[in-house]
């Protein structure tokens, strides 16, 4: 921590955008080769510990924000300061999001959040329509942080404030029940809440849309996965209410996609059914969901965060995310259409990707909790196929578009922020006992 805290005052002076990216990256295998082989809960101090799941999912945050620098060099220079500004202050909020041991001081850096993403958004957006995607992501936030924030004074009152040393309620009522939980469901997103998702996405710069679908999304499954320890008994009662609406909403949003011609918002609503997916595994309380839950939020934020990034190299060279225009491409950028295919593999739960284990866990997690709902769900799965299946295709094949400028080739180190999304995708299965 005190390491990010000095960087945040030198990175007025960083003048490169490889010095910042280098630094991230060093800092990440410094975190790996120091993994901790455990999960049971570690104080670090009075105010501060983890556990594996906490630690993962801060490795995750760094390894997002080391690939954000590559496709972001294009920037103008004389911004370069405010970005890295953001970034050092994205790694300590993650930091005391993860590693709290009180519920005050997560909800405080839970909340603060929202103020770099907001800022990221209106400075570097393309579009007017930014400023609206903004106002929705932050009316969404505060709307249902204010319930939760008196809560969370009540359960002061009961020394419920530390999130690792609790006892679940026993005398809690549906509201507050819903108070509790309804923070995390928002961010997730929970379908009929997810409206701010696909305009974030579509109006932030492509480091935007990477921290998003990478990590932000995450902390809302970090929450829950903590909350649920408080509310045990009442979640037994109405978590049908939740898996129910998850599951109309993963399928209504699955045939969806089959009607969008904007790339990042294809790729966004996919982000919202594969969080569906997540939301489901927590709430069936059983160890196959939250193992589940753990991998699918890990695979998804490698796999959503390098669709985005294909989808901005296709935008530099065409001007246009529409999916009309964005035809053709393996005519003319053969070894781009490669990367397409192993991404959309990898978010239609191709082995070996981690996508594919965390589904199969959630398949199973569903299946122990209600006998037949694991049918809707591998019918979610089946649309889940087709319409990775349809962007790639429809992306790949057909008529090129007249006017694009042929001489744009694929930097060298675009290839390599794919394959940097792609490696750790399909090889975590190996040191699959991280998860467990």
């Amino acid at each position: 921590m005190l390491i990010f805290l000095s960087m945040i005052f030198f990175s007025f002076n960083i003048k490169s955008w490889w010095v910042a990216r280098n630094f991230f990256f060093f800092f990440f295998f410094h975190m790996y080769f120091k993994i901790p082989m455990f999960n049971y809960f570690l104080n670090v101090s009075y105010l501060f510990g983890m556990d594996m799941f906490s630690y993962l999912m801060f490795m995750l945050g760094i390894w997002i924000i080391s690939l954000v620098y590559i496709p972001s060099f294009n920037f103008k220079i004389n911004y370069l300061n405010y970005f890295n500004l953001l970034m050092f202050s994205f790694i300590m909020i993650f930091y005391f999001c993860f590693f709290s041991n009180s519920f005050i001081l997560f909800y405080i850096f839970y909340e603060i959040n929202l103020i770099p993403v907001v800022i990221l958004i209106y400075g570097w957006g393309y579009q007017y329509e930014r400023f609206k995607a903004g106002f929705y992501l932050f009316i969404y936030m505060i709307f249902f942080s204010l319930p939760f924030f008196s809560c969370l004074l009540n359960l002061n009152n009961f020394n419920f404030m530390f999130m690792y040393y609790i006892d679940y309620l026993n005398n809690l009522n549906f509201y507050f029940y819903l108070f509790l939980m309804m923070i995390f469901l928002v961010k997730m997103p929970l379908f009929m809440f997810h409206i701010w998702l696909p305009k974030a996405h579509v109006e932030a710069p492509i480091s935007g849309s990477m921290i998003l679908a990478g990590i932000m999304l995450k902390l809302g499954g970090f929450g829950i996965y903590h909350v649920l320890i408080l509310v045990f008994k009442i979640n037994l009662q109405f978590n049908y209410l939740f898996i129910s609406l998850s599951l109309l909403g993963m399928m209504i949003l699955s045939l969806i996609c089959f009607f969008q011609s904007d790339l990042k918002i294809l790729i966004a609503y996919s982000s919202v059914v594969h969080m569906g997916l997540v939301i489901i595994g927590f709430l069936t309380l059983n160890n196959l969901g939250y193992f589940g839950s753990l991998i699918l939020m890990f695979g998804h934020g490698l796999c959503s965060s390098g669709l985005f990034c294909l989808s901005n190299v296709c935008y530099l060279r065409f001007k246009s995310r529409s999916m009309f225009l964005n035809k053709g491409l393996i005519n003319i950028y053969p070894f781009l259409s490669l990367w397409w295919f192993l991404l959309c593999s990898s978010n239609m739960s191709f082995p070996p990707s981690l996508n594919l284990f965390g589904e199969l866990f959630l398949l199973m997690s569903l299946m122990v909790w209600l006998d037949y709902f694991y049918i809707i769900y591998l019918f979610i799965m089946i649309l889940m196929f087709l319409y990775s299946l349809y962007l790639y295709l429809f992306t790949q094949y057909g008529k090129l578009f007249v006017n694009i400028n042929y001489l744009v080739y694929i930097n060298l180190s675009e290839y390599l922020l794919l394959f940097l999304h792609w490696l750790p995708l399909n090889l975590i299965f190996l040191i699959m006992e991280l998860f467990f």
